[in-house]
């Protein structure tokens, strides 16, 4: 192979990326702007998780500052470990616990005419409002936490940084529902 055949190949492999990389850092502000709206990047075996949707329910949490906890201590620490070592399963975990609440907070706001146990995860925060236990931006929370966790159950990886948040927030929810009881 003679030089002039290697640089014209050369030129050739590299025409289309080097292209790619001179129209990003032109564009470079637009995309920045359009990547705070993407919540899942895939490309071939590289996958990027732009989870601000947690972030953006933070202002729809009940109590928006430290939350305190609900149960105290051990079963605090526990969901807050967990997250650190499985955020998969931690986010799980806290949706359950979120539920029970929610069921058991209905159960005792209703004083046991109806088994909440029978009714969907989805029409709960219907009569939880009819109770007076939420208002309409936590069904808000609620909805979205039960979409999340649909999410990760359906083989969505969290971050550490997403389960503690997702974690936090259900606690704040759930400690609402106990207050409410």
């Amino acid at each position: 192979m003679d030089w002039l055949t290697f640089i014209s190949s050369l030129v050739r492999s590299l025409a289309w990326p080097v292209f790619a990389l001179i129209l990003a850092l032109l564009f470079r502000d637009q995309i920045l702007q359009f990547g705070s709206f993407i919540k899942k990047l895939r490309a071939g075996p590289i996958e990027a998780e732009f989870e601000h949707d947690l972030e953006q329910l933070r202002s729809l949490s009940p109590s928006q500052g430290n939350v305190v906890g609900v149960r105290g201590g051990e079963k605090e620490t526990f969901l807050t470990e967990l997250a650190e070592r499985h955020p998969r399963t931690a986010i799980l975990e806290a949706w359950t616990r979120l539920e029970r609440a929610a069921r058991a907070s209905l159960s005792s706001q209703e004083g046991g005419e109806r088994e909440p146990g029978g009714v969907s995860a989805a029409r709960l925060p219907e009569l939880l409002v009819r109770a007076g236990l939420i208002d309409q931006p936590q069904v808000t929370l609620y909805h979205e936490l039960r979409r999340l966790r649909r999410e990760v159950a359906r083989d969505l990886e969290p971050t550490k940084e997403a389960a503690r948040t997702y974690v936090e927030l259900s606690r704040a929810l759930q400690s609402q529902l106990d207050r409410g009881a």
